[in-house]
């Protein structure tokens, strides 16, 4: 897959490939994104599932909006991870849940915790931006963890559904995760996410490739296979 041959440079500036993407999805958009969250209402519940060549990967993504006149929301993004082996420390879990308030179009500040596999759990503070219209729907969470550890997070989602006809469309996602270690200077977690396919209604499914980056030495993990995700 040629974005996995150059995915190394994008682990080297990520701050400018996170800038890149949001100054296109402005630039694209800007003629029709006067306030987006206001004429179309988003999903609120994705849960998909990865049938790979080496691990079976779920993902559960939750965004609801209780105020609606302050937009005020509740983000929340769940993964697990496991090979086909019976090897209890190759498997991963990560959730991070958060509260949000909407400053002005879009832009949210957030306050919430993160628990993974490896580190327990953590709090942090940042923020959010999002945009939807029918077609195209995008989130940038850049986020700061203040206590335990001292790391800066990206991450970035943007998907793609063009329509073919009444209840077909063409579905792309690209997902990418940075988190770098501010006292060591490092790399310390990181992974790109791309899924190709369509959607049915309120079902999508496809080809999927998943690639996972760890710790300063950069260990990778590759798994490529079939994806369902159920949109509601």
């Amino acid at each position: 897959m040629k974005f996995l041959t150059t995915s190394k440079y994008i682990y080297m500036k990520p701050i400018y490939f996170f800038a890149t993407l949001i100054a296109f999805t402005f630039y694209s958009q800007q003629s029709v994104a006067q306030d987006s969250l206001r004429s179309v209402k988003p999903k609120s519940v994705f849960a998909e599932e990865l049938i790979g060549h080496k691990r079976q990967y779920l993902q559960l993504l939750v965004n609801k909006v209780f105020i609606e006149k302050t937009k005020t929301g509740l983000f929340s993004i769940s993964s697990y991870a496991a090979d086909y082996k019976e090897n209890l420390n190759n498997n991963e879990f990560q959730n991070t849940t958060l509260i949000y308030h909407q400053l002005y179009k879009g832009l949210s500040i957030n306050s919430g915790v993160s628990f993974t596999s490896i580190e327990g759990l953590r709090n942090f503070i940042g923020l959010q931006y999002m945009y939807q219209n029918k077609n195209l729907s995008f989130i940038y969470l850049p986020v700061y963890y203040f206590n335990k550890s001292h790391k800066f997070s990206n991450l970035a989602l943007i998907e793609f559904t063009p329509p073919l006809n009444k209840n077909w469309s063409f579905y792309s996602r690209l997902q990418i995760h940075y988190n770098h270690d501010l006292k060591t200077g490092n790399h310390f977690r990181s992974y790109a996410y791309s899924r190709l396919g369509f959607t049915y209604k309120y079902f999508s499914f496809g080809i999927a490739d998943n690639y996972d980056c760890y710790s300063a030495d950069k260990t990778t993990k590759n798994n490529y296979g079939v994806f369902l995700k159920l949109s509601m």
